[in-house]
């Protein structure tokens, strides 16, 4: 069992390290420099069944899974620092010798990385950003907020609220007991981002701001919408397809026509024609990204597929992908209404369209088979009128630089229609740990290079692994 001492003896060193280096501890900890200014080899890899891994032989370096997001890996390479500073022996630390250590020179790691990661003033001053103050106020998606702000893991992060008595120990286990996985998509209103990212969910709120995000985390916006009024939120490609609208003129009004009372007692005819129904359903298989349970857009790879073309340069790929692009992953309306799973959706506009009954849409086999009762199904002729709902758009980033969104709130048909308001956020796209690491190695080899030095000794220098 670890001492109280050796514990101790763990923090005092994460300490005095980030003081030897003059380390702000106010701001995200930049531990892949740490290793630098150690003198240490930094290499990333695919690693099959280990995060990290230490090698003390020679100079010393530290090997870091490329099967992990940015959070992990940083997590990981504090906790390799810890055995160099520590113990100064080799280790192959798995998932559970970072999170559930059981021997004592794991735990000691444990201990260090969290405190060198995420020292105190950097913990306090993100908590107070997010009103963390103890237990009562320690919930799950803000912890996972800290914990992104902070470029440290979920778990690591509740770990060390509980190591600085933030929380007790019951609401560290409930903490650890949600997977981030849920957070997130709670956090961008069921949407689920795809591999081990971040979110960055933002609304309207954010317009104008400007916000930092890694490769590969996804920028989740969400905006209110009206639809009944005929405007949306319009991007760039939605206003240039509206401008090739043609417009019909209006019909001639007859001013000796006769207008006939109105029927109060009128109700949309429910009982459609076979002919009808194939109608409707023809129509709805051409709205396009509205045939299947939600609207999902594919993932273009544009850049990759000009990385592709032999026919260019080198130095033409690279600079072609890591231009910074923000890529619509997902575009979903949430009505206001109704919580409808996606998996219903379909089914809900088919009835929609017909002026059924909703129960159908909104009754699935399988909970008829488990006995559930439903909530009697309001009629398409029920449905609310001028409901305001949310418009979600998933963007995932790619490239680094700066890229800006922009979005129009405007009629979606007519081209002469002026802008409402408008959406804006700059986006800014840094590399992921191993892609900064890849670069800092072209760059020490392209420097080598025009020092005279051998040209083998650049290409010893990049060894970083495949790509992620």
């Amino acid at each position: 069992m670890v001492s109280i001492q050796a514990r101790r003896h763990a923090l005092q060193e994460a300490d005095a390290l980030l003081r030897e280096y003059d380390v702000p501890q106010d701001a995200p900890i930049d531990v892949l420099a740490l290793i630098e200014q150690l003198g240490l080899e930094l290499v990333f890899n695919n690693l099959k069944t280990i995060l990290g891994a230490l090698v003390p032989h020679g100079d010393g370096g530290i090997m870091l899974s490329t099967q992990r997001g940015a959070a992990v890996q940083r997590y990981t390479a504090a906790h390799e620092i810890g055995h160099w500073i520590l113990d100064h022996e080799a280790a192959f630390d798995t998932e559970a010798d970072l999170y559930y250590p059981t021997h004592d020179r794991e735990q000691l790691a444990q201990v260090f990385a969290g405190q060198l990661l995420m020292p105190p003033p950097l913990v306090y001053a993100t908590a107070g950003r997010y009103g963390v103050t103890a237990s009562a106020t320690a919930t799950g998606p803000l912890v996972y907020l800290m914990a992104r702000d902070m470029g440290a893991s979920y778990e690591a992060v509740v770990r060390q609220l509980d190591n600085l008595d933030m929380i007790n120990r019951n609401k560290r286990d409930e903490l650890l007991s949600i997977q981030p996985a849920a957070i997130k998509s709670q956090l961008a209103l069921g949407h689920r981002p795809a591999g081990n990212v971040d979110v960055w969910p933002v609304d309207v709120r954010s317009s104008g701001g400007a916000i930092t995000v890694t490769e590969g985390d996804e920028v989740v916006i969400m905006l209110p919408e009206n639809r009944t009024t005929g405007y949306q939120w319009l991007t760039e490609d939605d206003l240039q397809a509206r401008a090739a609208r043609r417009i019909q003129p209006e019909p001639p009004i007859d001013p000796t026509a006769q207008i006939g009372d109105r029927e109060t007692d009128w109700v949309p005819a429910t009982g459609h024609s076979a002919k009808s129904r194939r109608d409707v359903d023809r129509a709805l298989l051409a709205l396009p990204g509205n045939t299947g349970a939600t609207r999902i857009l594919g993932i273009r790879e544009p850049r990759r597929e000009a990385a592709d073309n032999i026919t260019m340069g080198q130095e033409e790929v690279e600079a072609l992908l890591h231009v910074p692009e923000l890529r619509t992953v997902e575009d979903t309306y949430r009505a206001s209404w109704t919580s409808v799973r996606p998996s219903e959706r379909r089914a809900l506009r088919r009835s929609i369209a017909r002026g059924e009954s909703l129960s159908v849409a909104m009754d699935t086999p399988v909970e008829r088979a488990r006995g559930v009762v439903q909530p009697a199904a309001p009629s398409a002729v029920d449905l609310l009128v001028g409901g305001t709902g949310t418009r979600v758009i998933a963007l995932r980033s790619a490239g680094e630089g700066l890229d800006t969104y922009r979005l129009v709130y405007s009629s979606a048909y007519d081209p002469a229609a002026t802008a409402a308001e408008t959406y804006q956020i700059d986006v800014t796209i840094a590399p992921s740990p191993s892609a900064a690491q890849r670069k800092h190695h072209l760059s020490v080899a392209n420097q080598a290079g025009s020092d005279g030095d051998e040209p083998g000794d650049a290409e010893h220098i990049d060894h970083d692994g495949p790509r992620e």
